[in-house]
Order: C-alpha cells, then structure tokens, then sequence
C-alpha cells in the first residue's frame, strides 16, 4: 500500500514538472543549523523520490535476509504475501466447492506457507467417505481423526461398508481413546450392527460422561433393551424395567412391558401401566391392547373409566368398552365425537365394524372406505 501511494506521488509530481517546467527549474533554498543548501525544485523532488525508493527497497531486502532463503524461495515461487493467501483462499473455495480439482494443486503448492500436517489435513478432506484409506498407526492423531470422521460420516453417500467404518473408528478410539464423537458413533454403529449390550454400554458412557443429552441417548438405550429383552426372554422383565425407565412415554416399551406383566399373570400390573400412559399419552395400539384386556369385564371397565379425562385414544378405548357392555347408545355417541374432532383410520374401521354387525351395509362400506382413505 505504501508503495502504491508513493508511486501515486511521483506521477502526479512528473506530470505536474512536465506541465509546468518554470517550477522545475526554479531554484530552492534551505537554510538551517547555519547550512545553506540551494538546488533546482524539480531536482530535489526527483532525488527526494529515489531515497524513499532506495529505503523501501533496502527494508525488502532485510526483510528477505532475516527469513532466510526458504522465504525468498517462496516468493520467487508464489509471489508476494497477498498473493500467496489469494491462492490459498482460491484453493480452499474449490474444495469447498468441489470444482476443479478440489484445491489439490494449490495445497501441494503451499507446503512451506503453511505446516506440513495442516496440508495433510487439507489433503484428506478433500478425499470422499468410500476413497478414505485406513491411516496408518504413526500416522498425526489428527490426520487419524479427520480420516474417521469422514469415513463414519452417517449423512455420507455412498457409505462405506460397516467393517471399514468400524476400522476407521476404533483408529481414532486408539489415538484418542476420550473422543466424544467417535464415541458416540461407535455406539451408533453397535447399534446399527444389533450388537444391543455393546451398545448399550458405550451409550450409558456417552451418556454418563456427558457427551451426548439424554434426549438422544435414552431412546437409543431404550431400544437396546427392548431388543435385549426379545434376545433373552429369561431376563425380559428385567431389560424392559430399565427400557421403561429410559422412555416412560414410548408406546412400544410400554406396550412389551405390559405384555411382560400378562405373561406372569400379573393383570392388575398391566392395567395400571396401559390406562395410567393412555391419560397422558395419544397411542392407539396401547389402548387396543388395553381392550383386549378389559374386554372380558368390559362393563365394569367402563363404570372403572367412565369420569376419566384423557387422551383420545382413552376415550376410544371407553367407547368401545361401552359398546361391548351392550350400552350401544353412549359408545355411539362418544365414538361420533371422536370422528368430529380426531378422525383416523381405527376411529372409522370401529364405527364400520359397528355398522356390519347391524348389517347396515351401505353405511359399514362407506365407513370402510373413509379409513382406507385415512
């Protein structure tokens, strides 16, 4: 910039002497310290034009010295500070980009500009999930790491095979056994391999050492045991308790755990579970479970729900317990209600099931046609 503006200088002033050359060749006195020193204008503002010249030009070369010879290599090669960023910067947009080729030619070009592991670095991100080459075990930890996390990328297409992303992550684990992300890939990938105790023992680390919230890692948790309990029957109440204490609102827990307790015998268990989740929760497979439940005592099981407030799933499960204890008007009317405000597709195959068992047929096959619809 400073040259910049002292060559701005010298063109105005040459232009200036050029026009007007009386001024040039006027004489100019400076007197100071008892020293008289007298010359032409136009000489003295030439002369005073080459020393600025001759400093900046003495400071480069400094400049250059001082940085020793790798510098001065670098700038006969690449050009100037600015120009070297410029070409950095455009070689990092066409990795960003992915045009050309990806910024390859430029980060060669940088070795020396920037350290030797950074161009590693730039080198390997520019390198797709499936072209990832396992790095080796002296490899820089971070080059291992960046290697691991595009392998394992979960957003990656096309995805590596499940082996190699595995190499890939127990690599990482090795040079940095506290990473939280490969931890929780590699939980995610015990997962995704079915491997549930594997997996719920690397979430209940992630978890408990506060890498992941547990708004992600208790569903996981969730489904490791309920997988767990299917694998192990023998110890099914055990995995679905600790399931059901991970996701006490997941339909799918409580409808297995419920199950667990019809399987021991315990009815009143099951009940208690099932209408205590229908008050807060909206899931239509609990309350048909729930019938077939209630359904031998359905009248009574209605009296037992008549005044409670909940879900529309409960007040299905009500209605239907109505019609099965023969009181057909309120099951109707509590079933009509819930076609106006949440129709579904149960809510109308119920109403068409009704309707076939009074053999009205027209109306039953429109009801049918409505849930298909639905």
């Amino acid at each position: 910039m400073r040259l910049k503006f002292l060559l701005i200088i010298a063109l105005i002033l040459t232009i200036v002497l050029t026009l007007f050359p009386d001024i040039a060749l006027q004489t100019l006195r400076i007197e100071a310290f008892g020293w008289q020193f007298e010359t032409r204008q136009g000489a003295f503002v030439v002369s005073l034009l080459l020393i600025f010249g001759v400093l900046w030009l003495i400071q480069r070369l400094l400049s250059a010295l001082v940085a020793g010879p790798g510098q001065l290599w670098q700038t006969l090669r690449m050009g100037g500070k600015k120009r070297r960023e410029q070409r950095l910067r455009d070689g990092i947009a066409q990795w960003l980009d992915m045009r050309g080729d990806h910024g390859k030619r430029t980060f060669k070009k940088s070795r020396g500009i920037i350290p030797d592991w950074a161009v590693a670095l730039l080198k390997t991100s520019t390198i797709s999930a499936s072209d990832q080459t396992l790095a080796a075990s002296d490899d820089d930890r971070l080059l291992i790491a960046l290697s691991a996390r595009i392998a394992s990328d979960p957003e990656a297409k096309p995805r590596p095979d499940i082996a190699i992303r595995k190499a890939h992550l127990e690599a990482w684990l090795k040079s940095q056994p506290n990473s939280p992300l490969a931890l929780i890939r590699m939980a995610d990938l015990a997962v995704e391999e079915e491997d549930w105790k594997h997996a719920v023992k690397r979430l209940e680390n992630i978890w408990k050492h506060g890498y992941c919230s547990a708004s992600r890692a208790k569903p996981k948790m969730a489904q490791a045991w309920l997988a767990l309990a299917k694998q192990e029957p023998k110890h099914a109440m055990e995995y679905l308790r600790k399931a059901y204490r991970m996701q006490p609102a997941g339909s799918a827990v409580v409808l297995a755990l419920g199950h667990a307790h019809i399987k021991e015998n315990n009815n009143k268990a099951a009940e208690k579970l099932w209408l205590g989740h229908l008050l807060q929760q909206n899931h239509l497979a609990i309350a048909d479970a729930a019938f077939e439940l209630l359904n031998r005592n359905a009248l009574a099981a209605f009296r037992k729900l008549e005044k409670q407030q909940g879900t529309a799933a409960l007040e299905w499960l009500r209605a239907r317990l109505a019609h099965a204890g023969k009181l057909d008007g309120l099951a109707e009317e509590a079933l009509s209600s819930l076609l106006e405000t949440d129709p579904c597709r149960e809510f109308w195959r119920t109403q068409a099931d009704w309707l076939t068992q009074k053999e009205h047929w027209s109306e039953a096959m429109l009801a049918y046609q409505k849930a298909l619809d639905c």
